[in-house]
């Protein structure tokens, strides 16, 4: 069992590193273990602090919001991912988008709706499962199949837990990029809908893998001595206080606020921002109205006033790792609170280790 995604991927990548097998697979090297199952005790733990691993958390919280809003357009993700393009079979979506499956399957049926239904009639059932994989398409000729293909959620003794199968995950982009980090999401949301507690997060994957581009970050990831997340050093999750009956206009707001931004008028945006009562999703208001101030050029005084918004968190945290890789400034890490800060002298330890090896 690991505590959270900081461990869990380390130890994913150590039993690759340890017993995996090169091979090819549609012209990509890569090395990978079969048939595995990874535990998550604490899967609201969900933010990932590592040197060396390099994730870009803005496009992980635009793409999870994209997902619960069933969006599958590329207008707005390609603004944060780039790279979202090279999976798109049109230039324009991309074709098996998680998020019209969940939450407008076959343009009839919102899965989200149809679980939290099965566990307020049955609070025992074992039948409360969302499908991804769609075999009267999937079998295509496409760049864009799922990877994650099931998602079953279990409620016993008032705790929630979740199972997520999928055929193939990559550790690097996909576990530890995006998919952990919206299945939590979601999972939390259903939990606070219900009036569960988040149980342990499970992670069956037929192929766990790492591209050959990515071996060098394993690696370095691994010798970190004793890793160590914002959770263990006194930050708290972020909690989602959102349930499935206000998530559509919660997220119209949110959507509206990062529109604005966009558009350079924050001032606008920050005055919608206000109406999110969420802490969670006011925060991904937050770091998207940060992402668009840096990207519009203002400076980085002023990103760095926008980022004291997200006061003592995990978003902060994590934005602030952001930044001062693309910055280059270790200087950020002490313009936080006493908390962050400490984090941070802890990071430059781990950071210290991948030196040293």
């Amino acid at each position: 069992m690991n505590r959270n995604i900081t461990h869990a991927l380390l130890d994913v990548l150590r039993s690759i590193d340890s017993v995996g097998t090169e091979m090819v697979a549609r012209g990509q090297t890569q090395k990978e273990v079969l048939s595995t199952l990874t535990k998550i005790a604490n899967p609201q733990e969900r933010f990932l602090v590592l040197p060396g691993r390099k994730n870009n958390v803005f496009a992980q919280v635009a793409e999870t919001i994209w997902v619960l809003a069933g969006r599958g357009d590329l207008e707005f993700l390609q603004h944060y991912l780039p790279r979202s393009i090279d999976f798109s079979d049109d230039n324009k979506t991309w074709r098996a988008a998680y998020g019209p499956r969940l939450r407008n399957w076959m343009g009839k049926v919102d899965q989200v709706s149809c679980i939290i239904n099965r566990l307020r009639e049955d609070p025992n059932t074992k039948r409360a499962v969302m499908s991804l994989f769609d075999p009267m398409s999937d079998y295509s000729d496409t760049k864009d199949v799922p990877c994650n293909n099931w998602l079953q959620f279990i409620q016993r003794d008032n705790i929630l837990y979740l199972h997520v199968t999928i055929r193939a995950n990559d550790a690097i982009w996909g576990f530890s990029g995006i998919n952990f980090f919206e299945w939590s999401v979601l999972h939390e949301i259903v939990a606070t809908t219900l009036g569960y507690q988040m149980g342990t997060l499970s992670w069956y994957v037929g192929t766990f893998h790492i591209y050959s581009r990515h071996y060098d970050t394993s690696r370095d990831l691994l010798r970190i001595k004793k890793p160590r997340s914002p959770y263990e050093c006194g930050i708290e999750p972020t909690p989602i206080k959102t349930t499935l009956n206000n998530l559509d206009s919660t997220l119209d707001i949110l959507f509206h606020a990062e529109s604005l931004c966009r558009e350079g008028k924050f001032q606008d945006a920050m005055v919608l921002e206000k109406k999110l009562t969420d802490p969670f999703f006011q925060s991904i208001a937050i770091m998207l109205r940060v992402y668009n101030a840096e990207l519009k050029g203002l400076s980085h005084n002023t990103v760095i006033k926008y980022l004291e918004d997200l006061k003592q968190s995990d978003f902060r945290v994590a934005a602030i790792e952001y930044f001062s890789r693309k910055w280059r400034d270790e200087g950020l890490f002490y313009s936080a609170d006493k908390v962050i800060s400490e984090f941070f002298n802890y990071y430059l330890v781990m950071q210290a280790d991948q030196k040293n090896e």
